[in-house]
C-alpha cells in the first residue's frame, strides 16, 4: 500500500469511528485496506495474510458497521477470546457477542445464547458443533461467515466440522475466508464456502524484527508505567530513546509524566511546524526521549536511537515489527522493551513469529536505580562536568539512604571546594552544612526550614547562615559546634509531610556554585 487511508475516512458509525480512535487505530495496515471496502459492498472475501497484520479489525469492522449477526469461527481458544474482546471494544460493547469454546461452562454459554438468541457468534469448531448437536444455538439467521485462520483450522483435523457448520448456515450468506497459508485444502474449503470471492494476497513474506535488537517484555500495571520507564532509561542510559503509544491521549499524558526527564510529545494531532521542531531537535540531540504515536513515527529515521520502549500491547504484529524497527538500523545495535499488563502478557506469544526470542526484563528496583544514578553522578564529577543535571542526581542520590551517597557527595564538595579555591571564596569559619531531605519539589522554602530548625532544634534564627534550597535536598549553614545536637533533634522531625534525613555535609562550601 503506497499511500495511506486513514479509519475515519470508512464512513463508519460515529460509535465505531470512536472506539477505533480510543483503541489508538488511525492507519489501515495493507490488509485492513484491501478487505474492508469490499466487505463494506457485500462481497465474499479470499484473502490470504500473516498472523499479526490486522485481520481481525479487517472482518469486524464490516461485521460491526452492516450490523449483520455474525460467526467467526477461529482455531484456538485464546484467539476466540481475543477476537471477543477486539469485536467489543471496536463498538464499545454495544453490539453482544458470546464466544463459545471448549474449557468454559457449557451451561453458562447456554444461558447467554437462550438470554440474547441474536448475539454474534466467536467459536472454536468443536465447542460449536457441541451445541449444535444439542439445539442450543441457532444459525439459521447468520448473515456473515468469517473462517479465520482457516488453514490452521484444516491442519487440526476440523475438517468435518467446518463442513457440518456450513451447512448449518444459509447458502445466501456473505463468507468471508483468511489464512496465512493457501495449501489445497484451503482452496477446496473456499470453493465450497465462497461465491465469487475478492481475492486478495498481502506479503507473501512476512518481516521480522532485526536480528540486532534485544526484544524483552516487562509486566507492569497501567498505573506505574511512567516510573516504569524512567527506571528503564536509567538502566540502559541511551543515547537517543522513542516511546510508542496507542493514542494521542496517552502520548501527551505520557510525555507530561516523563517531563522531568526531557521527554517530547509526537502524534498526528499537533500542528506540522510543532512536529517539525520535535522531530528536527530529537534528531540533532537536543531532545533525547519523544513519546510518540506510530502514525506519527512513520519514516522516522535516527541512527542513535538504541532504545525503544512500548507502552502497551500494539494492536498487531505489523506494528510490533514497524516499532522495533526504529532501533539496531544500519546494523547497529539496539534494544526493545514491551511493557504490557499482568493479564496481557500471554498475548505477546503471538509475536514470537515475527519477533524470534522475547526475553523478560526484570522491573529495575529502586536500591538498583539510586545505585546507577550515584556512580554516574561520581563519574561526571569526577570529570568536571557539573551542571543541573548532576545536582538533581545528587539530590535523587541523597535521599536514597544509600552508603555511596557519601562518595558522591565528598566528590561533589571537593569539585566545589576547588572551583571555589580557583575563585578566591570560602566557607564562613566555624560553620559547617546540615543537610536535609526535602527540597523544592515538596514546596520548602527558606523560612519552613528556618522555622524547623530553630523550633525542633532549639537553634537561635541569628545563628543560620546561607541556605542553598535544592530540587530534593536542602543544605542549611548552620554552627559546627550545634551540629550533633541538630541532627539528634531533627532526626524525627517532618515537615509537610516528609522525613527531614538529615546528616552532616562536612566541608559543604556555601557560594553560587554556577
Amino acid at each position: 500500500m503506497d499511500e495511506e487511508i486513514r479509519f475515519d475516512s470508512l464512513n463508519l458509525s460515529t460509535r465505531i469511528s470512536n472506539s477505533l480512535s480510543d483503541m489508538g487505530f488511525e492507519v489501515l495496515t495493507p490488509v485492513q485496506a484491501q478487505v474492508i471496502p469490499p466487505a463494506l459492498e457485500g462481497h465474499d472475501i479470499l484473502a490470504t495474510a500473516q498472523t499479526g497484520t490486522g485481520k481481525t479489525a479487517a472482518y469486524g469492522i464490516p461485521i460491526l458497521q452492516l450490523r449483520r449477526r455474525a460467526l467467526v469461527l477461529t482455531p484456538t481458544r485464546e484467539l476466540a477470546l481475543q477476537v471477543q474482546r477486539d469485536l467489543d471494544d471496536m463498538c464499545g460493547r454495544t453490539v453482544p457477542s458470546v464466544c463459545l469454546i471448549g474449557g468454559a461452562p457449557f451451561r453458562d454459554q447456554k444461558r447467554v445464547l437462550k438470554k440474547r438468541p441474536d448475539s454474534n457468534v466467536v467459536a472454536t469448531p468443536g465447542r460449536l458443533c457441541d451445541h449444535i448437536d444439542r439445539g442450543t444455538v441457532n444459525l439459521d439467521d447468520i448473515e456473515l461467515f468469517v473462517l479465520d485462520e482457516a488453514d490452521e483450522m484444516l491442519s487440526m483435523g476440523f475438517s468435518d466440522d467446518l463442513n457440518r457448520i456450513t451447512r448449518a448456515m444459509p447458502r445466501d450468506r456473505q463468507t468471508m475466508l483468511l489464512a496465512a497459508t493457501m495449501p489445497k485444502s484451503v482452496d477446496k474449503l473456499a470453493a465450497a464456502a465462497l461465491y465469487q470471492p475478492v481475492k486478495i494476497n498481502v506479503g507473501g513474506t512476512r518481516a521480522r524484527a532485526a536480528d540486532t535488537v534485544l526484544q524483552s517484555v516487562l509486566v507492569a500495571p497501567k498505573r506505574n508505567r511512567a516510573e516504569a520507564i524512567e527506571r528503564l532509561i536509567i538502566r540502559y542510559d541511551p543515547e537517543a530513546c522513542i516511546v510508542f503509544c496507542k493514542t494521542r491521549n496517552r502520548t501527551e499524558e505520557l510525555a507530561k509524566e516523563l517531563s522531568g526527564i526531557g521527554a517530547e510529545a509526537l502524534h498526528g494531532g499537533y500542528p506540522q511546524k510543532h512536529r517539525d521542531n520535535v522531530m528536527t531537535r530529537f534528531r540533532k540531540g537536543q531532545c533525547s526521549l519523544l513519546v510518540a504515536t506510530d502514525v506519527a513515527s512513520r519514516g522516522l529515521d535516527v541512527l542513535a536511537v538504541n532504545l525503544v520502549i512500548q507502552d502497551d500491547m500494539p494492536q498487531n504484529a505489523e506494528v510490533y515489527v514497524h516499532r522495533v524497527g526504529r532501533t539496531g538500523r544500519a546494523g547497529r545495535e539496539g534494544r526493545s522493551i514491551l511493557i504490557v499488563s499482568k493479564g496481557v502478557k500471554r498475548r505477546v506469544g503471538m509475536l514470537h513469529k515475527v519477533a524470534g526470542h522475547i526475553e523478560d526484563e526484570p522491573m529495575p528496583s529502586e536500591a538498583e536505580i539510586n545505585e546507577l544514578v550515584t556512580l554516574r553522578l561520581v563519574d561526571e564529577i569526577i570529570e568536571n562536568k557539573p551542571g543541573e543535571v548532576a545536582i538533581s542526581t545528587f539530590d535523587r542520590a541523597v535521599e536514597s539512604g544509600l552508603d555511596a551517597q557519601d562518595i558522591a557527595l565528598a566528590a561533589l564538595q571537593m569539585l566545589v571546594h576547588e572551583t571555589q579555591s580557583a575563585n578566591g571564596n570560602g566557607s564562613m569559619n566555624g560553620t559547617t552544612a546540615l543537610a536535609l531531605g526535602v527540597g523544592k519539589v515538596d514546596r520548602v522554602r527558606p523560612k519552613d526550614l528556618v522555622a524547623v530548625v530553630c523550633n525542633e532544634g532549639g537553634l537561635k534564627g541569628d545563628k543560620i547562615g546561607q541556605i542553598d534550597l535544592l530540587d530534593r535536598i536542602s543544605v542549611v549553614e548552620v554552627p559546627t559546634a550545634d551540629i550533633a545536637m541538630l541532627l539528634s533533634a531533627l532526626s524525627d522531625s517532618r515537615i509537610r509531610g516528609r522525613w527531614l534525613k538529615t546528616r552532616h555535609a562536612v566541608d559543604w562550601d556555601f557560594a553560587p556554585r554556577y
